[in-house]
């Protein structure tokens, strides 16, 4: 059975530089992104899985986690969130500083979870809510209610108003991908909420009342 250790020791291999020297990473990911090299896009893609599988082993050694499946499936879900949302990431001397931002959100949420799962057999544990149902396409209009009216807000709140609310990033994932520090990207999402609040489109998702 292959394990991901055992991938990890595979694909160390093939990288051409250290896992840790993010330098070269961030490297190879500009010239991926400004499209000079057509292998980078290959060797972005081996230091992070690198560093993705390598951070969640660490994390797995000792009672860091509940089942011996955790570490595969967020090494999976961690390196699968930077392939979707790394177009995104404008300064690419940021690159290995957002991976690593991604790995710890994606840790934090596992825990959090984990907490959230074992309390419920508590007697004083959180009481759980089913979720009103609704339709997909009622989800459909209020995503593009929504994506619209981000387009409506001034330019230098769009992006992490988009990110924040479309994309569901963390601030600090945000704040890598934009260059911009998190107490600046909390004020931009602050102001971008007053402002979502008071358009006239959006109230109807908003302000009704529910069934």
């Amino acid at each position: 059975m292959t394990t991901p250790s055992s991938q990890l020791r595979t694909v160390l291999d093939q990288l051409p530089f250290s896992v840790e020297d993010t330098d070269a990473a961030n490297e190879a990911f500009r010239r991926w992104q400004e499209e000079e090299d057509p292998s980078a896009e290959r060797t972005v893609d081996l230091w992070t899985y690198c560093y993705v599988c390598r951070y969640f082993l660490a994390k797995s050694s000792g009672d860091t986690f509940s089942s011996a499946a955790a570490p595969s499936e967020l090494i999976t879900r961690a390196y699968e969130k930077v392939r979707e949302k790394r177009e995104g990431v404008r300064d690419a001397s940021r690159y290995a500083s957002w991976v690593s931002v991604v790995c710890k959100n994606t840790f934090l949420n596992h825990t959090r979870y984990d907490r959230t799962a074992e309390s419920i057999h508590e007697e004083r544990g959180p009481t759980l809510r089913a979720n009103e149902p609704k339709t997909t396409a009622e989800y459909g209009f209020v995503r593009e209610a929504f994506e619209e009216a981000i387009e409506r807000l001034p330019d230098y709140l769009q992006e992490p108003a988009r990110l924040y609310f479309l994309e569901d990033m963390e601030f600090e994932e945000i704040s890598e991908t934009i260059g911009k520090a998190v107490p600046t990207v909390r004020t931009y999402k602050h102001k971008a909420l007053q402002k979502l609040r008071e358009d006239e489109t959006l109230r109807e998702y908003v302000d009704r009342p529910n069934p």
